[in-house]
């Protein structure tokens, strides 16, 4: 099956203004702001002509830091725990209130002697690498606040500054605001109506969730599903053409499993 790969910006506004969108349409997006979504995706993009949205946590540009869930990975790592371990603590750490889950992540980064030099498949993206790939036509950025919290995990006060600072520094960056937003995280219970509100009084016309769906005109228009990145070529043509939410309708109508 042949896709049409569209951005994702006019994938939104097409679906939200009640327009049809191309047969078999598409959009590629990119969490976080790695610098390998410029030295290994963008070669791809350009090859293929295909547009894509990259979501940046703007802290990690500034700072060149692990973010935080990396941070309390690699201070594991370092102390030899297991893989189950290390997805157990992760999905315990996103339930805890903001304070408490950077104080505990802090501990492990103390206990572990430190992080040393950052991992090369963890290096974030320039500034001067997004704002070539902005100048580029292909690529286009979105929000992904500045430190990547879990937003419910907030107060209304961290969650206003953690949205606004990423506009901002975008802005100053990239020398244009940016009207999407990626939901870290992004299932139901990592933001609430104060996220809402706080991204749509920030200016943020869309926002995307992890919440795996089709993009229909019924979507909230910062509540748009989507779908995680495939791991294998059968699940990229299963995620694209439609069969595994074919899967979840039948089964939410009562079929087998």
């Amino acid at each position: 099956m042949r896709y049409h790969v569209m951005p994702l910006s006019e994938m939104a506004r097409k679906v939200s203004q009640g327009q049809s969108l191309p047969e078999h349409a598409v959009a590629l997006n990119f969490d976080d702001g790695y610098a390998s979504n410029y030295e290994l995706a963008l070669p791809v993009l350009k090859e293929f002509g295909l547009p894509a949205t990259i979501f940046l946590s703007t802290g990690f540009l500034d700072e060149g830091r692990p973010l935080w869930f990396h941070e309390a990975d690699l201070a594991m790592t370092c102390q030899g725990a297991s893989t189950r371990r290390l997805v157990r603590a992760l999905r315990r750490l996103k339930t805890l209130p903001e304070e408490q889950m950077r104080a505990e992540v802090a501990g492990l980064v103390s206990e572990a002697g430190g992080l040393g030099e950052l991992p090369e498949v963890l290096r974030p993206l320039t500034w001067q690498q997004a704002r070539e790939m902005r100048a580029g036509g292909l690529v286009e950025f979105g929000g992904h606040t500045h430190t990547h919290p879990i937003l419910s995990r907030c107060t209304v006060e961290r969650q206003r500054e953690e949205i606004v600072k990423c506009r901002d520094r975008m802005e100053a960056e990239l020398g244009r605001r940016p009207r999407l937003f990626g939901i870290p995280n992004g299932y139901p219970a990592d933001f609430d109506k104060t996220t809402l509100a706080e991204l749509a009084a920030a200016g943020f016309e869309h926002a995307f969730t992890m919440t795996p769906g089709r993009v229909k005109a019924s979507c909230h228009p910062l509540k748009i599903p989507r779908y995680g990145a495939p791991v294998s070529v059968w699940e990229t043509e299963a995620t694209a053409s439609g069969a595994f939410e074919l899967v979840r309708v039948w089964k939410a109508k009562g079929g087998p499993g």
